[in-house]
């Protein structure tokens, strides 16, 4: 394919023209607008991207038990909520790690399918590097959260590192897997470099909530109702919401309720949002890797 192809891309022009608006929006708006647009984003377009995985694993599983199904997915985003509250570092890690395969997945996946079991590596390090940069041109927000959640301090030099070593690997993995990604590699330069515009131009939340809105749970919806219904058009779209509706509304609900239960620890509601979040997370990253396995 030549790379007029992706250029051309609905969902490219998608990501060039959100990041824009969003990046202007962080001149003019402050931080408290901005959370708050952020925050409804992700509380919208970030959790009901995950909500419909259950009728996912319907679509891969040849013996599929509703009841079951349900109860495995309630235990695993309670269990990973429970191992953030009792060893945090660790599963602070775990989520990193994990969603660092998942957003590296997806962003090499956006546009073009690879038959490449191994290209996996290339995957992880890509999206690690994603998180080492927001993570950088961040640093004492981060600090700060990472703090909140596992009283560990980090310097500035473990995020530099970070940054050097994943970037590096992915460097190198991407000339190894050089003919797997040559058609599309223009364009995920492009946004690679606008990525980094927008995470050295605004703050941690509004920058996350971009990416994780815009650049990820809006295509992944496209891509899932496609998966679910074979085609993204208005009917099938709206059947996608109606779906994952009731599971958004579970989540919403759990979350208030969380909130209220730590409402005394005001200095740690980013924390707890952020722990809440990667709990279902945790499931979906596993979900959304099986619809995307070679076939």
């Amino acid at each position: 394919m030549r790379n007029s192809y992706f250029i051309n891309n609905n969902t490219f022009k998608l990501l060039i023209f959100s990041t824009i608006i969003c990046i202007i929006l962080s001149l003019f708006l402050n931080d408290f607008y901005l959370n708050i647009l952020a925050f409804s984003g992700i509380l919208t377009f970030g959790i009901i991207h995950g909500a419909n995985d259950l009728l996912l694993i319907k679509e891969v599983s040849e013996n599929y038990n509703f009841k079951l199904q349900f109860l495995y997915y309630v235990i695993m985003v309670v269990g990973f909520f429970l191992f953030f509250y009792n060893i945090p570092i660790l599963a602070l890690i775990t989520f990193v790690l994990l969603s660092s395969y998942h957003f590296g997945e997806h962003q090499w996946t956006l546009f073009e399918r690879i038959e490449d079991d191994f290209i996996k590596i290339f995957y992880f390090f890509y999206g690690l590097t994603i998180f080492s940069l927001l993570f950088y041109f961040n640093i004492k927000e981060v600090s700060e959260i990472i703090f909140d959640i596992t009283t560990i301090e980090l310097s500035d030099n473990f995020f530099f590192y970070l940054l050097l070593v994943s970037s590096s690997i992915s460097f190198i993995s991407s000339l190894l897997f050089y003919q797997q990604i040559k058609n599309q590699l223009i364009t995920q330069i492009i946004l690679l470099a606008l990525l980094v515009l927008t995470f050295k131009t605004c703050g941690l939340i509004w920058s996350f909530a971009l990416y994780f809105v815009f650049w990820h749970s809006i295509p992944s919806i496209k891509e899932q109702t496609i998966f679910i219904f074979g085609k993204a058009e208005k009917e099938s779209i709206k059947n996608y919401f109606k779906k994952a509706f009731l599971y958004w509304l579970l989540s919403i609900v759990v979350l208030i309720i969380t909130y209220y239960l730590f409402k005394a620890n005001q200095d740690k509601l980013i924390s707890i949002f952020f722990s809440f979040l990667a709990s279902i997370t945790f499931p979906h990253t596993f979900v959304v890797s099986k619809i995307k396995k070679p076939s």
